[in-house]
């Protein structure tokens, strides 16, 4: 049985409580409730994307106005910066509608996914962070997801307005589901899950 980082099963029981809010939509809450679900079986293959992109500069910035919560919110920043010399890297280099500085002004954090803490390919884990005055690509996949929004942001669903659902609030994309993300004037971070 593959042993599990301690940092891993840290982030994991305050990230499954993030994705149970009533601020979620309902959608959210199921799928994340099936990712969880796998997750508590350890996997991993032992690959991790060690390379650093610039925008990982941000992470200490998103993650600092709650680093001295006694919140959920709070102790999942502290649970991501002890994770962060074991996490994955990977960032979007193509997609409709991106600002002109997205390739460099984001990056994502794998934490239990291909390449990420803990490598793995049938439930996926992560966040993504942007530097402010980032508009993430209009994109879509297969796999439905949920995101929780960790500072300030927005995002948007198929063709519609753009709306911040608040901290600790989320949003639920449904397979095929076209969106986008979007940072303010302060640095964004949105931890994500979803079933491949």
């Amino acid at each position: 049985m593959t042993k599990r980082l301690d940092t891993v099963s840290t982030f994991l029981a305050i990230a499954e409580r993030l994705f149970q809010s009533t601020q979620l939509p309902e959608g959210g809450r199921a799928v994340a409730a099936r990712v969880f679900e796998k997750l508590r079986t350890p996997s991993d293959d032992g690959t991790r994307h060690a390379d650093r992109y610039p925008a990982c500069a941000w992470l200490d910035a998103a993650l600092a106005p709650h680093l001295g919560d006694e919140t959920d919110i709070g102790a999942a920043a502290r649970a991501l910066k002890a994770l962060e010399p074991s996490l994955g890297w990977s960032r979007r280099t193509s997609g409709e509608n991106g600002s002109e500085n997205y390739i460099e002004g984001h990056v994502h954090g794998q934490i239990c996914g291909p390449g990420g803490a803990e490598s793995r390919y049938d439930a996926l884990l992560g966040f993504s962070v942007m530097a402010p005055e980032v508009r993430y690509p209009d994109h879509s996949h297969p796999p439905e997801e949920a995101y929780v929004l960790l500072s300030p942001g927005e995002f948007r669903q198929r063709d519609g307005d753009w709306f911040n659902p608040g901290l600790g609030g989320g949003i639920h994309n449904l397979p095929g589901s076209r969106h986008a993300m979007r940072s303010g004037r302060e640095p964004f971070i949105a931890i994500w899950c979803l079933l491949p």
